[in-house]
């Protein structure tokens, strides 16, 4: 339900208007969101005597949303990416959720009780969000409820409240319609927070690392990789060490065998289990130490082929690897984990060169 990515393909279609409008303030459009945002909230309250305010709000969500898309790409027309920005960005739209929930919280159409935890629930995903921002780290947009699918379900509530309010369709159980969005709101919220917070505690182990990191053993990072994929991995865990990530085609068996830790990349392949090159090198190998980082994008199959991958370099090596871990990357031939590795991945196999060197 990431619909946060929906924004980018938005801002695409928004650009030939967004150079037309260069000259406006994207300040502006962002104080004008929140205005509209307050407007909004007021057709909740009075949308029991007038239901066919309900549908005007729909429209007033779709262009604040509109508002709140285009002066970001104003800003990046005009070259005005100023740190100010960023308070005018957030701390409006904070308000404009206020304004928004509240209305429907304070409306005939939602118990006061329920609308109180749906805007706290609310508060704490937009919180949970900007937190990593005063550590130095990157804002958090997890879901499932960002900002982008909290205006949509709203937006989709609204409709459902109208048709029951003009006799259309009847409440679904004991609660109205927003007062079973305020209950999902809390549901799909805490949901979010948690998701969240595990993205913060990664960069944050990231920061630590890079801080406190002290690399005074031999590493060695080699790879072997097919489409890409597990060179992305494999240089992501060298840079958490330090080193070069080695193709083993240019590494050698003295390389391997004098380092403290060896980090193994390597995609497996079914039946195969691992690309010819990379049997050739763990053939008759010591090591004195190994982890493991392989990369696989057949779903289910993914997860068989893995462990045969780990019987077959701790059957090689004669020894269990320190730590292994199978990262997602897409697969060329059936379409999947389109995208793969991504950032998250990256993050990963980071994070698993760290706690490999850790464990020596």
């Amino acid at each position: 339900m990431d619909l946060y990515l929906l924004k980018f393909p938005y801002r695409k279609v928004l650009l030939p208007l967004a150079k037309r409008m260069k000259f406006v303030d994207p300040d502006i459009l962002g104080y004008l969101a929140t205005a509209i945002a307050l407007g909004t909230g007021f057709c909740y309250v009075f949308a029991p005597q007038k239901p066919e305010l309900l549908l005007i709000s729909v429209v007033l969500t779709l262009f604040r949303m509109t508002l709140n898309t285009i002066d970001g790409v104003i800003a990046i027309e005009r070259g005005n990416l100023r740190l100010k920005g960023e308070i005018v960005n957030a701390l409006p739209d904070r308000y404009s959720d206020i304004f928004v929930v509240m209305g429907i919280g304070l409306s005939a159409l939602c118990n006061p009780f329920l609308g109180m935890l749906g805007l706290s629930s609310m508060f704490l995903v937009s919180y949970t969000g900007m937190l990593s921002k005063a550590i130095g780290a990157n804002w958090q947009h997890q879901g499932p409820l960002g900002k982008v699918e909290r205006l949509i379900l709203i937006m989709i509530f609204s409709i459902l409240a109208y048709c029951q309010l003009t006799g259309k369709i009847g409440n679904v159980g004991k609660f109205g319609y927003f007062e079973w969005l305020m209950i999902l709101f809390v549901i799909l919220g805490q949901i979010t927070v948690v998701n969240r917070l595990k993205a913060q505690l990664k960069e944050c182990a990231v920061l630590d690392w890079i801080k406190y990191r002290n690399i005074d053993k031999k590493v060695v990072v080699v790879y072997d990789s097919q489409t890409g994929n597990t060179k992305k991995v494999a240089e992501s865990a060298a840079e958490a060490l330090e080193v070069e990530a080695v193709s083993v085609n240019e590494v050698t068996r003295d390389e391997l065998k004098s380092a403290e830790l060896v980090i193994f990349a390597v995609p497996h392949l079914g039946k195969r289990i691992i690309p010819e090159k990379t049997k050739e090198i763990v053939e008759n190998l010591k090591v004195k130490n190994y982890a493991l980082l392989t990369t696989s994008g057949m779903p289910i199959v993914r997860n068989f082929s893995y462990k045969r991958c780990v019987d077959f370099f701790k059957k090689k090596l004669g020894q269990k690897a320190v730590k292994s871990i199978n990262i997602k990357g897409y697969h060329a031939k059936a379409k999947t984990y389109k995208g793969h590795p991504d950032d998250k991945d990256l993050t990963s196999a980071y994070l698993f060169a760290a706690e490999s060197y850790k464990r020596l």
